[in-house]
């Protein structure tokens, strides 16, 4: 595998180096202290992990790993960041972990293998919906883009009811919490599900969605998931399990506490 480390900051990235040989990481590194040389070499070559620094001049962490992903989808994001309010939208650029500095050893490696489990258990399956940390949807290893934040959001809520039914009323107070059952939602809702419907078509996986006028769900058999994983195995499939479920929809907090007492 091949990682690149950007940091401003060159004893950190000797730091990065050092402790990653110190953890027996064999994988190439190449370190960049300036993101638009890292940009420069992502764009000729293929990369498997980003270690990005959040806090750095002309281009911010953040919006690096957004080009990055842009140009190479599969590659896994690692944060590093003295910032504890950097968390929640680092995970909001799909990253798989990140960590604090100064680096702990036993975060990076926490960290690198968060990255692998992700890369692995994705290359294993045509389609993989991963729902521990934040939601997505990956098709032959590549992550699927939904146009609509919402569309995705009731494709996340299909899937957290594993197969169950959800009807058009459920969804919208849900989606729309607090909000009147009017006709301007329910026409809000269709636009939505007409979105979901299209992302997944172009996707060339609208079989996933099973559609009956008011009623919506998921049919399992037609993609692998991390969370039918583990309700299926409990305890033993925990190493899959981050800590976090859906995490970035509030309504998923019920199941995550779930999957933290089964674990418990």
């Amino acid at each position: 595998m091949r990682i690149i480390a950007v940091d401003d900051e060159l004893l950190a990235l000797e730091d990065f180096e050092d402790t990653c040989r110190e953890l027996g990481i064999t994988d190439e590194i190449i370190k960049f202290n300036n993101p638009l040389d890292a940009l420069s070499f992502v764009a000729t070559n293929k990369i498997d992990i980003a270690f990005l620094d959040i806090e750095m001049p002309v281009i911010k962490g953040i919006e690096l790993a957004k080009r990055i992903k842009a140009i190479c989808p599969n590659t896994r994001i690692i944060f590093a960041t003295g910032y504890g309010n950097y968390a929640l939208e680092a995970f909001g650029v799909d990253a798989v972990d990140y960590v604090m500095k100064p680096y702990e050893p036993e975060a990076i490696k926490r960290a690198y293998n968060k990255a692998l489990l992700v890369r692995d258990v994705v290359a294993e399956n045509h389609v993989f919906i991963k729902t521990f940390g934040f939601f997505d949807v990956f098709v032959d290893g590549k992550s699927v883009s939904f146009p609509s934040a919402k569309s995705k959001e009731l494709l996340a809520l299909l899937v957290d009811r594993n197969g169950g039914v959800v009807n058009t009323e459920q969804a919208i107070a849900i989606l729309w919490e607090g909000r009147k059952y009017d006709e301007t939602v329910q026409s809000l809702f269709r636009k939505v599900l007409k979105s979901l419907r299209t992302s997944l078509e172009e996707a060339g996986i609208i079989d996933i969605l099973i559609d009956n006028r008011n009623q919506r769900s998921v049919d399992k058999s037609k993609f692998a998931c991390d969370y039918y994983d583990f309700l299926e195995n409990g305890k033993s499939d925990r190493v899959k399990y981050f800590g976090k479920y859906m995490e970035q929809y509030s309504w998923a907090k019920d199941t995550e506490n779930q999957i933290n007492e089964i674990i418990d």
